[in-house]
């Protein structure tokens, strides 16, 4: 039997083919929100002025409200990659829990976390405002998963060294390190492959069955 009582998937690029939703959206509507990506990642804007800054690009490119409706039907041509269903089932049959945390959407996490029966789906929400507009309360933000991932496991009674974490870049780290095992999937960045213990160098999930159930 394994070791492991939970796995912990990020969203984006680790179980669904876009390797961000959010960027995703701006792919839709014709936007670039590159140089706020670089202030984001330098810390120099807060994840609010992140978002509200995507909001107001997709708003000003669009010739339809850009209502929650809009965002969510955007985000349905999001597809899983391959074998990821097959993998969530895999471990739940060896009584293995499954939850999402991810930086992404929340709309989209709990969609594919409902259809595969996980246990939690940790991200952020956009919805319709009272004033016409979109709002936003960050579950997940990129620069803190690891904090979260610590209320999870306070929450479902599990130690670190019962957990799987698998994601797919920098800010999936600190997941790593509250992990018993660390895997990376569907990334070449080196920076994430050495702080894991694990990398699934081909693209179908079902291959991570046996890494997990036999650890």
């Amino acid at each position: 039997m394994s070791r492991i009582r939970l796995a912990v998937f990020d969203m984006d690029g680790t179980l669904l083919q876009a390797r961000s939703c959010w960027a995703h959206l701006h792919e839709h509507f014709g936007t670039d929100n590159s140089e706020m990506l670089r202030q984001y990642i330098e810390h120099k804007v807060t994840d609010e002025e992140f978002v509200q800054a995507d909001i107001d690009m997709w708003e000003k490119n669009s010739n339809e409200p850009v209502n929650e409706e809009y965002i969510n039907s955007i985000l349905d041509e999001i597809e899983p990659i391959e074998g990821a269903e097959d993998l969530i089932l895999a471990l739940h049959r060896e009584g293995i829990q499954t939850a999402i945390i991810s930086g992404g959407i929340q709309y989209l996490a709990d969609k594919w976390a409902k259809k595969w029966n996980m246990k939690e789906a940790i991200a952020n929400e956009l919805t319709d405002g009272d004033n016409g507009h979109l709002k936003f309360t960050i579950g997940a933000s990129g620069h803190a998963k690891g904090p979260v991932m610590d209320r999870l496991l306070e929450k479902l009674d599990i130690p670190h060294g019962e957990v799987a974490a698998i994601g797919d870049t920098v800010v999936d780290i600190p997941l790593f390190e509250r992990a018993k095992l660390g895997i990376a999937v569907n990334t070449e960045n080196s920076k994430v492959i050495e702080r894991t213990d694990y990398h699934l160098e081909d693209k179908d999930l079902r291959n991570l069955i046996p890494i997990i159930t036999d650890w």
